[in-house]
């Protein structure tokens, strides 16, 4: 079944994918055929209203050659085109009188031949690397001069790259949402129907007729299910038939005694097997997280219309702090969290928490103070917290224990594909459809979820694990108590969430804002570090458990966080944030997944003591502290030594972290002395 299964999803991607690059070709094809008219489209209109205005000038009786604030005037209108590289006025003669952006051009002599040609209409000649469009101003019918305006030539190059970009972005989301999606479809159409059916099957086997298979709701090999719950409800009708006969006391008990190693069920009812797959939430829960990572490219630009000078409070804090309010209630609300999904169950939790992220989503969208904002940032970590821990429960208890690390592979792989697939299409979509309308656009994806969840996972109550019980102060004080657990949680967890939140989350958009990058390209840089998260992870969790010495993987880890914010020192440029991006990308790959493995192997006594769950929810819980201070320590770093020294304030943290982390562990695994053996 898992290889006709893996045949399918190779086939169906290798059609998405030759389907996909037509479609690209086919696009940039026509991009590239249609953007030189629409260039000089807009050309066209700037130079009717440019021409106009001047034109105003002269019928009110100012001389051609001696008007003022002509300069300015050029000035603003490049400024509101920023696709125009010079504009000027010339005479008949070719004299440049009025100029924007020309004086400084170092090919301007090569395009002064341009200006001594006077054409009759509008023409556009190409030189030095320029278009340069020759609009006539005639002013009360008479020809006085003309008006130039130049667009670099490789801007047509750059525009093409630009959309060959996003392109090729749109087209890897697509295959992740895809192979998610399809991950699901056969699932629900092929590997459920089956388990569901062996099971049903065994029970025939073993005399168990009283239950029957579920309808099929895709036409997937579920429709086998009519013809065996047919035969399943005609046995049950001759059973209750054979109970209701009209016989002595003799012939019941011998009709017992025969029925006895065969099972019914009670009259009137119809209990159907039901089938628990970790796939049935893995989709919903990517489609989520998909939803709310719209935003991550644009979200400190977003909060930036809010803030004001009279907050009295530095513009760097105040962007970062509806970032750490999220983090901060995000990691609040996962206890509470935990707990009301394991009374009530994973369906009506999943769909409270994506109703409750859909809600502030669109509050969101609709803020209009920083008041506002932060609220409805909170009500969205609300919901996002109970989804998050929602999944993670479902996984896990619907994992086989042999298969647990897989499944939370599993879980990990879903959030980061919907991270990196969210924040760099959502960057594309800044850029056409504004910052409030994605926004709006993520709370419609949110409550997608919540509907398909509602549609297709089924309330199986009796699958919940048992009840965890409450966190206590007593066990963060048994935990907090061994230096271990200490160590890994603050020297370790911490420092890479604070890196995580800090640096990628909140410093990289506005840096790369302000290296002249748009809200694509931001979004496009972002995904380098999802994209080494979802490769490099399984790969290194299956070295990990292969060699062991988990805490060398952790170290190593560190060490190349602490390397990856120095890159910035060595490229400032946008080329050198997204070789740092991926290092830091690469790094938590290595570093970040054998760190609560590293718990359960370091801290065995205190973890056995407390309960392994509750200290996995505690270490996440404190891990959490990381993600609330990375924006506001970013924040402060920025507002005292820039964006470079708090880039290079992060690596020190790193470093210094992960150093006293390694020498700890040195410490305690060092050999004992022949002294304190002696004394033993």
């Amino acid at each position: 079944m898992k290889q006709l299964q893996m045949r399918l999803v190779l086939l169906a991607t290798l059609g998405l994918l030759l389907s996909a690059l037509l479609l690209s070709w086919l696009t940039l094809r026509d991009f590239e055929r249609d953007l030189p008219p629409e260039m000089a489209r807009t050309v066209a209109a700037v130079s009717y209203s440019s021409s106009e205005v001047l034109g105003l000038a002269y019928q009110y009786g100012v001389p051609f050659k001696e008007m003022v604030g002509v300069d300015e005037f050029l000035d603003a209108v490049r400024k509101d085109n920023p696709s125009i590289a010079y504009m000027l006025v010339t005479d008949l003669q070719g004299k440049v009188l009025y100029q924007s952006g020309y004086a400084d051009l170092p090919e301007k002599k090569q395009l002064q031949r341009l200006f001594n040609a006077a054409g009759t209409s509008m023409q556009t000649t190409t030189r030095a690397g320029y278009f340069n469009t020759d609009v006539p101003l005639v002013f009360q019918r008479q020809r006085l001069g003309s008006l130039h305006l130049g667009q670099r030539s490789a801007l047509v190059e750059q525009k093409l790259q630009e959309i060959s970009y996003d392109v090729i972005t749109v087209l890897v989301v697509a295959v992740l949402i895809a192979l998610e999606l399809m991950r699901f479809v056969l699932t629900f159409t092929v590997a459920a129907p089956a388990d569901v059916t062996r099971a049903f099957l065994s029970r025939v086997r073993q005399g168990d007729f009283s239950h029957y298979l579920p309808h099929d709701r895709l036409a997937g090999i579920g429709q086998l299910s009519a013809p065996f719950n047919a035969i399943v409800a005609e046995l049950n009708r001759r059973f209750q038939a054979l109970c209701h006969l009209p016989a002595d006391a003799a012939f019941k008990a011998r009709l017992q005694q025969r029925l006895a190693p065969f099972q019914f069920h009670a009259a009137g009812q119809r209990p159907s097997l039901l089938t628990a797959a970790v796939d049935y939430i893995r989709w919903p829960f990517f489609l989520l997280i998909f939803a709310d990572s719209l935003s991550l490219s644009f979200f400190p630009f977003f909060v930036d219309q809010f803030y004001s000078a009279e907050m009295g409070i530095s513009k760097n804090l105040v962007i970062g702090l509806p970032i750490s309010l999220f983090m901060l209630t995000w990691a609040l609300s996962m206890p509470w969290a935990g707990m009301w999904c394991d009374r009530v169950g994973h369906r009506t939790a999943f769909i409270v928490g994506a109703g409750i992220t859909t809600l502030g989503l669109a509050l969101t969208a609709c803020a209009q103070t920083l008041y506002d904002l932060l609220l409805w940032r909170s009500l969205t970590a609300l919901g996002y917290g109970l989804v998050f821990i929602t999944a993670q429960s479902y996984i896990s208890n619907n994992t086989p224990p042999a298969q647990r690390t897989k499944g939370m592979a599993i879980f990990l792989s879903s959030f980061f594909a919907g991270s990196l697939s969210g924040s760099a299409i959502g960057g594309i979509l800044a850029d056409r459809l504004g910052y409030h309308w994605t926004i709006l656009l993520s709370a419609l994806l949110s409550l997608i979820s919540a509907i398909f969840v509602f549609r297709f996972l089924h309330k199986h109550l009796s699958l919940l694990g048992a009840p965890k019980k409450r966190l206590s102060f007593h066990d963060f004080k048994l935990l907090l108590k061994n230096k271990k657990f200490s160590a890994i949680t603050f020297l370790a967890a911490i420092p890479a969430k604070i890196a995580l939140t800090g640096f990628l989350y909140y410093a990289v958009p506005l840096y790369l804002k302000l290296l002249g990058n748009n809200q694509s390209t931001t979004g496009r840089i972002m995904m380098a570090y999802g994209l080494a998260i979802i490769i490099l992870s399984p790969l290194v969790a299956k070295l990990a458990d292969k060699i062991g010495q988990l805490r060398w993987f952790v170290t190593i880890g560190g060490y190349g966080a602490a390397t990856a914010m120095v890159i910035i020192y060595l490229f400032d440029n946008t080329f050198g944030l997204l070789l740092s991006i991926s290092l830091l990308g690469i790094a938590h790959a290595i570093g970040v997944s054998p760190q609560l493995a590293l718990v359960n192997d370091f801290c065995k006594d205190v973890v056995q003591e407390v309960g392994v769950g509750t200290a996995t929810g505690i270490f996440r819980l404190i891990e959490r502290i990381g993600n609330v201070l990375g924006p506001i320590v970013a924040g402060l770093l920025i507002s005292h030594f820039n964006f470079k020294g708090a880039f290079l304030g992060i690596g020190i943290l790193c470093f210094i972290c992960v150093s006293c982390f390694t020498a700890i562990f040195f410490w305690y695994e060092r050999p004992p002395s022949p002294a304190a053996l002696h004394v033993a």
